[in-house]
């Protein structure tokens, strides 16, 4: 099962939590989430279709522990392949959920191959994505292992 998780988390994530600014070392916060989300849906007509609509209406937790050892915890609320809103404090209820450190994440940003270490974070246990129920594992699984989904999260947050 561990193995579905890390394959099953890749692309979707790449696309919703990559919800990060450009530069090495962003600043970790609700505003920080709020602008990237934004971002996304200005940006959302050039998603793929397996994005937007197999994985179109989720509630996703996002659980990040910061440098100083503060959590940010926020929920984004998809409908329809965009993101409603920001929650602070997230969801009771999340489909997906999403855990990770202000380092590892900058790892990511910081690495000349964006993908490859991200997914290695998530092998290695350092990232965690997990979804809830069946279905909500199913759509995953299938949005993860789309190349062209994986792209779009690069192309939209790193390109």
């Amino acid at each position: 099962m561990r193995d579905d998780h890390a394959s099953l988390m890749l692309a979707s994530i790449m696309a919703l939590v990559l919800l990060l600014p450009h530069a090495y070392g962003f600043t970790l916060d609700t505003q920080c989430v709020e602008d990237n989300a934004a971002n996304y849906n200005r940006n959302i007509e050039n998603a793929p279709y397996l994005l937007t609509s197999f994985l179109g209406s989720e509630k996703i937790n996002l659980n990040l522990v910061k440098d100083n050892g503060s959590l940010l915890n926020a929920g984004l609320d998809m409908v329809d392949g965009r993101i409603e809103r920001v929650i602070p404090g997230g969801f009771d209820n999340a489909t997906i959920s999403f855990a990770a450190s202000e380092r590892d994440m900058n790892e990511v940003i910081a690495s000349k191959d964006k993908i490859a270490t991200f997914k290695s974070l998530v092998d290695e246990g350092k990232i965690e994505i997990q979804a809830e129920g069946f279905w909500a594992q199913a759509k995953l699984k299938a949005v993860l292992s789309s190349a062209s989904v994986l792209q779009f999260g690069y192309d939209l947050f790193f390109g």
